[in-house]
């Protein structure tokens, strides 16, 4: 009798092996929903290992902006985090919109947070009464500096690699083109803001070209 238990016992398949880090119970979003200027927007996504994601994509709409842009959040086991970057929110005030799609190892969408209609929003101003936001349980993010107020070239000014032109007036720029906010030439109509028929477009086509990206045997995540 003991010997058949046993022989039973050897033969049981195995139960599956809980995940290192299953993940909460439901899926957890978390930004700031207000922000200084030229400060990064902090963002935090955890999914339950039960969803399969893979990876996790921000989609963000500064105000003012003629696109949106996309931004992959790194993965530490059950969580994705990353931030939108100080030279993205830049010195205009306005609300920065932006929703969640994950991911999973083929590219197909398992999770969605927010969407055009009912976006995540922040609101960018000048200051708030207590300085910079961050989230729970993380410092939060450092002030950049506001290159018009102290450009790179300028001694005691912290250097950076510009990929436009220096400037100190519109006319170093040339026809056609102005001295930016941050001290770079930059085209010289401001950016129309977008109707509704326009961000929905400029939007679905974003989408879809990061889905490109993702699905497919070179899609990074893909399996052999």
């Amino acid at each position: 009798m003991t010997t058949a238990v046993l022989l039973a016992l050897g033969c049981a398949p195995r139960p599956p092996e809980a995940p290192a880090d299953p993940g909460p119970p439901r899926p957890e979003v978390e930004f700031v929903t207000h922000q200084e200027v030229l400060t990064p927007l902090p963002l935090r996504v955890r999914l339950p290992a039960s969803y399969g994601a893979a990876t996790v994509l921000v989609f963000f709409h500064t105000w003012g902006s003629p696109a949106w842009g996309t931004l992959e959040l790194a993965r530490h086991g059950q969580s994705w985090t990353g931030e939108v970057s100080c030279r993205e929110v830049s010195t205009v005030t306005g609300e920065t919109r932006y929703f969640f799609l994950a991911l999973d190892a083929e590219g197909q969408a398992v999770g969605l947070s927010g969407t055009l209609e009912w976006p995540h929003v922040a609101t960018i101003v000048g200051r708030l009464p207590d300085g910079p936001q961050g989230l729970a349980g993380e410092a939060a993010p450092r002030r950049c500096h506001d290159p018009s107020a102290c450009p790179p070239d300028f001694q005691g000014c912290p250097k950076c690699t510009w990929r436009r032109p220096l400037c100190r007036s519109d006319a170093q720029c040339g026809s056609g083109r102005r001295c930016a906010w941050d001290g770079y030439c930059a085209p010289e109509a401001p950016f129309p803001l977008l109707t509704a028929l326009e961000a929905d477009e400029a939007l679905d086509l974003t989408v879809a070209r990061a889905l490109e990206r993702y699905r497919g045997p070179g899609a990074p995540g893909a399996r052999d």
